[in-house]
């Protein structure tokens, strides 16, 4: 495959050098020319068209990479970092006692639960 790729370049090469030859030593075909004009502007416009698509894409992903990606890390991070401060204080009661304050938010209910505890029964005198 890359040595028949390689001849029809090298037969293209030689018949543009041969039509060049020939314009210079006899006389200038003008259909032949135009043609080449045209293949030379639709070579520049593809040219064109994919330096654009390359800006684009390279901005695309430099957008992607520095700004989205970080972000959403970030985002993530701190739904992780809340998931477990909840874990963490629910299961605070069992490593450092009760929190009745802390769990169920009024002074009042920490006082009654107070109360509650020393008229029971349950409670030892030392």
């Amino acid at each position: 495959m890359t040595t028949i790729l390689f001849f029809v370049s090298l037969f293209v090469l030689a018949s543009l050098v041969g039509s060049k030859v020939f314009e210079i030593k006899v006389r200038k075909i003008e259909s032949l020319s135009s043609i080449f004009a045209k293949g030379d502007e639709q070579i520049h416009k593809l040219i064109d068209l994919a330096i654009f698509k390359y800006n684009r894409y390279k901005k695309i992903a430099h957008i992607f990479v520095f700004e989205f990606i970080p972000s959403y890390i970030y985002e993530l991070l701190v739904k992780m970092k809340d998931y477990v401060s909840k874990k963490y204080y629910s299961s605070a009661d069992g490593f450092r006692g009760r929190r009745v304050l802390r769990t169920n938010g009024s002074v009042s209910f920490f006082l009654e639960r107070l109360a509650d505890d020393k008229n029971s029964p349950e409670v030892r005198k030392v």
